[in-house]
């Protein structure tokens, strides 16, 4: 079974997504796929004549085939595209890009987080719950389908984090935290010598944070850094995550 992707029009080709990410507890839509969802999870790549894409998603930025994305039904999100209704379209996409799901192939038992970012004509879905996942990510749990339409993940197993990834947001998007407050700061990137705390003011590419509160320097990593110890009280640099008490890039 292929997909067609929803192509945009070549005006949101100036979109690109944000560079630097939060990803946090939000209030998904009411009745949006809500529990574990079970339909056939097919592939497709970001820029390919086969699959209808041009590097641009339904949500209005750039997108690449490694990116962690999925489409769900379009008529599920509300059913505008830029074409048909541009005021529309920008309400849905803000309304919907960027949610958090946990992806899995019951076939391999492996599981991936991966984000709404694109939607599908509903003309191609042959179950409500059908998804479109993006090449990487669907070769990261069920293995590379080397160009066969016909490998599909059936049945793939979803089901949304109630988080948000402002990586995959549409412009213009505010997501209020699931207790209804404001989102997170954005982490802000320095230059050498520029204040940073290596959470929320981070450092260009390539430079680290010297101690907490420090600046962004182009010597070693000295806190927080890949395999060092972490905890509640002693977090990680970010990109890095603590995974079991360890900060992992």
């Amino acid at each position: 079974m292929q997909f067609s992707l929803i192509t945009l029009s070549a005006t949101l080709a100036v979109m690109t997504a944000p560079v630097a990410a939060n990803i946090y507890p939000v209030t998904v839509p009411s009745g949006f796929f809500p529990g574990q969802q079970s339909g056939i999870g097919s592939w497709y790549r970001a820029s390919a004549g086969a699959d209808s894409t041009t590097g641009t998603s339904w949500c209005g930025y750039k997108y690449s085939n490694s990116d962690p994305l999925f489409a769900v039904s379009l008529k599920a999100m509300g059913g505008a595209t830029w074409n048909s209704n541009p005021t529309a379209w920008r309400d849905q996409t803000r309304k919907y890009c960027g949610l958090e799901a946990l992806v899995t192939d019951p076939s391999t038992g492996k599981t991936k987080l991966m984000y709404i970012g694109d939607a599908f004509d509903d003309a191609w879905v042959r179950t409500p719950a059908s998804i479109d996942i993006m090449i990487d990510a669907f070769s990261a749990i069920h293995g590379n389908p080397n160009g066969d339409k016909n490998k599909v993940i059936s049945p793939v197993k979803w089901e949304l984090t109630g988080k948000v990834n402002t990586q995959y947001t549409a412009a213009g998007a505010s997501w209020p935290t699931a207790g209804g407050g404001s989102p997170p700061p954005q982490p802000t990137a320095g230059a050498i010598g520029d204040k940073c705390d290596g959470q929320t003011k981070l450092c260009n590419s390539g430079l680290t944070c010297l101690s907490p509160d420090g600046v962004c320097s182009d010597k070693a990593c000295n806190w927080g850094c890949t395999g060092w110890s972490c905890s509640s009280t002693s977090p990680c640099q970010k990109p890095n995550t603590c995974v079991n008490s360890v900060c992992t890039a």
